[in-house]
């Protein structure tokens, strides 16, 4: 009866429009009646600004047109999703789920783990190939302020972490290359901390090395986002037609 498909943003941008349309002329040949819109993950419940082209169509027969989700009136940040962050400058306190207060020594490398309590004891591992600061990028960062991006590395960027995250795009796992990282250590996200900016659970499993691991998470469409689609094709469309 429907269907939901996705693309990059740069399906719709430059050249790659040609292809776009082509697309949408074939989908439409199948007996749907196809729109497509650009939707911003930010909008839709997810820590990270992500923009994605989704098509929806709806069988001709049917007599009802696709629809899509309306923005969020709000927003989530990174801090939100990963409140354990702080600055790292000197010994700091933060607070844990508990409401606790914990100490956490200064360091320019990735810790060893990060460690939450909610309902008992957990632990994030940071991974060792988080740490940038023996190459080039590493040095770079320094020179950036928390919520900007490099002047020489046009990738290279510090989050705010009262904003969501920049895109988390598929090269990013590779340490030296050049992409978002974390936004007060000099260091890249752990995969721990990437599943939740990505909008998946703790307890999703994903194998592989970091690199692979990060690079299906820069794949992936956020659940959190698919869901209200899904919910609104849902609501909006197939309960009318039953």
């Amino acid at each position: 009866k429907t269907f939901i498909a996705e693309n990059v943003s740069g399906l719709v941008k430059g050249t790659a429009k040609g292809y776009f349309k082509e697309i949408l002329a074939a989908l439409k040949a199948c007996g749907y009646r196809v729109e497509a819109r650009l939707l911003d993950a930010q909008w839709l419940g997810v820590p990270q600004m992500r923009q994605r082209i989704i098509f929806q169509g709806v069988r001709e027969d049917l007599d009802v047109m696709p629809a899509f989700p309306s923005p969020l009136p709000y927003r989530y940040s990174v801090r939100e999703a990963i409140p354990w962050i702080t600055a790292t400058l000197h010994y700091g306190q933060f607070e844990n789920y508990t409401g606790e207060r914990e100490s956490r020594p200064a360091q320019s490398g990735p810790c060893p783990t990060i460690r939450a309590t909610q309902g008992g004891s957990q632990q994030f591992h940071v991974e060792a190939e988080c740490d940038i600061s023996r190459y080039a990028i590493g040095r770079e960062w320094d020179k950036i302020g928390v919520g900007g991006k490099s002047d020489k590395y046009t990738q290279l960027t510090r989050p705010n972490p009262d904003k969501p995250s920049g895109t988390i795009t598929v090269e990013g796992g590779n340490t030296s290359t050049a992409s978002v990282t974390h936004p007060t250590e000099r260091r890249k996200f752990s995969i721990a901390e990437l599943r939740r900016i990505c909008g998946f659970p703790d307890d999703f499993v994903l194998t592989g090395s970091y690199a692979q691991q990060w690079e299906r998470l820069g794949r992936a469409v956020p659940p959190v986002m698919m869901y209200h689609i899904a919910k609104t094709l849902r609501d909006e469309v197939l309960c009318r037609i039953t």
